[in-house]
């Protein structure tokens, strides 16, 4: 028989995320990968992968965000997914990418869950075709409110086009810097 653990305790997934939370306050703002956190935690990334989502929770309830992790921006950092931690009041335009990303995931989850449902409204073996139907059409009103939200969008990220453009002109010269620095690759000789 297991021991009780006692309730004020946090479980060790909730101590991660606590941690996280407290290695994410003095790094707000800068682009982290699940190996830079790691590396500042202390916890291994594969326990990582269940502590952020937590942390992300907790992060809302106490007015911060903690980003999806996304491509990086940063020229050096070409292709890693990293994520972004902001305290309340401190978010920059960067973060408007995410909360577009987040409304895409949540209108595309919308409309697979009204296919499911609305295929099990009008599956006569289904349990209970009547709450299919209505759970159907709540997310069909779901999807209508939200449609206009690639609309909004784009006028959140159309202020910042000059600014990415720029960010990766600059990242492709960089690269064509460092690949006419670099000399002649071993494989080419």
């Amino acid at each position: 028989m297991s021991p009780k653990r006692d309730n004020d305790t946090p479980s060790r997934l909730e101590q991660d995320a606590i941690d996280v939370l407290l290695w994410l306050g003095p790094n707000a703002g800068r682009e982290l990968s699940y190996a830079d956190i790691s590396r500042g935690t202390g916890i291994p990334e594969r326990r990582l992968r269940r502590a952020v989502p937590k942390a992300r929770a907790a992060a809302h309830e106490l007015g911060h965000r903690l980003e999806q992790f996304m491509p990086s921006r940063d020229p050096l950092k070409r292709g890693a997914r990293v994520t972004r931690f902001h305290k309340s009041g401190q978010g920059d335009e960067f973060g408007a990418r995410d909360a577009l990303l987040a409304c895409r995931k949540a209108v595309a989850y919308m409309g697979d869950m009204h296919r499911a449902c609305s295929f099990e409204a009008h599956n006569p073996n289904s349990l209970d075709r009547e709450a299919f139907g209505q759970m159907a059409d709540a997310a069909e009103g779901g999807i209508r409110t939200f449609s206009g939200v690639e609309r909004l969008g784009s006028k959140v990220v159309q202020n910042q086009g000059t600014m990415r453009r720029q960010a990766e002109r600059i990242a492709d010269l960089e690269a064509q810097i460092a690949e006419l620095t670099s000399g002649p690759s071993a494989a080419s000789a």
